[in-house]
């Protein structure tokens, strides 16, 4: 059997990241934080992403891509290189081309092409880099960096579903080929999509994974693009909230979901019950899950001896 613990410098036990790990992710976070106040960037427009003062946009896009590539460094392991690269590729932007293409506008990637050599850097750090790469693995599993890397995540996912939905809205109430609404003053359904794909369409891709994503409602990025692109068109379209405003809302809202998962699923739990129940949407219980981390999922591995075809 092997069940003895990971054993390794720069890791406790269990895997977990060490005294040293540990110190330098806090090193990391308040050099960043440190280099945000020291040229006055604010809060409101750092979570907005319309901070220009700084290069609080620069950080923050880049801080996505290499948790994208991070996230996705196992699963694309042993690809061609340029599959791998795709397959990140969609992962970080796919609904990002999705949704523009959906109501006939170019996608936001060859728009803003900064975002495509960033990708690609990410990428390539990630996957042939191995110090810097072993590095960022050993940072986003140590407590502070995981977080600061979770901030900007959501801080740029929600960039991507506002910006999706706006973009549907005007492209909607701009279309004269077709008539609009007989009933509907302006788009609703329309800009809900769009939003929704902008901030997982990229887990619809390939058309091959089908609509796994959506199966149980069970995925945390799901849930958020679907909640909050609702939140921001009723704030915004039925209770006048400034669009600014209820974009930080709504990155908030992400975060919060994100940083403290046990909290939002008991939360997220009690209402979907209470839904289920008044409108029988579902007749059986939602299925049991059992969160396994990464290092718990080796050593049962180990345990269990090689796979079928190893």
């Amino acid at each position: 059997s092997s069940s003895t613990p990971i054993d390794c410098p720069s890791l406790g036990i269990m895997g977990q990241p060490s005294g040293p790990a540990n110190l330098a992710s806090v090193a990391l976070v308040g050099t960043v934080s440190a280099y945000l106040c020291l040229k006055g960037a604010g809060v409101k427009p750092i979570l907005t992403l319309t901070d220009r003062t700084s290069w609080a946009w620069e950080i923050t896009a880049f801080c996505f891509f290499l948790k994208v590539a991070q996230d996705n460094k196992d699963k694309v392991a042993g690809f061609y290189w340029a599959k791998a690269l795709v397959a990140t590729g969609i992962a970080a932007f796919g609904g990002g081309f999705l949704a523009p293409l959906l109501v006939g506008h170019t996608p936001v990637p060859i728009m803003e092409e900064t975002f495509v050599w960033m990708l690609v850097v990410a990428w390539y750090v990630t996957h042939h880099i191995p110090a810097v790469s072993d590095f960022l693995t050993l940072m986003m599993g140590a407590p502070a960096a995981s977080a600061m890397f979770k901030v900007f995540f959501n801080i740029f996912k929600t960039q991507q579903m506002v910006g999706s939905l706006e973009l549907a809205a005007k492209a909607v109430a701009a279309e004269d080929l077709l008539p609009h609404s007989a009933y509907f003053p302006f788009a609703i359904a329309g800009p809900l999509v769009c939003g929704f794909l902008g901030g997982c369409g990229g887990m619809f891709l390939p058309m091959s994974s089908g609509l796994k994503p959506i199966e149980e409602g069970k995925v945390w990025n799901v849930r958020a693009a679907f909640f909050c692109p609702i939140m921001y068109y009723v704030a915004t379209r039925f209770c006048g909230c400034d669009l600014l405003n209820a974009k930080l809302g709504i990155c908030l809202f992400r975060m919060a979901g994100d940083l403290f998962p046990e909290q939002r699923d008991k939360v997220i739990g009690t209402g979907t019950t209470l839904l289920y129940k008044g409108t029988r949407l579902r007749s059986t219980p939602l299925p049991v899950v059992v969160p396994v981390s990464k290092a718990e999922q080796g050593l049962i591995a180990q345990a269990s001896g090689p796979s079928v075809g190893a």
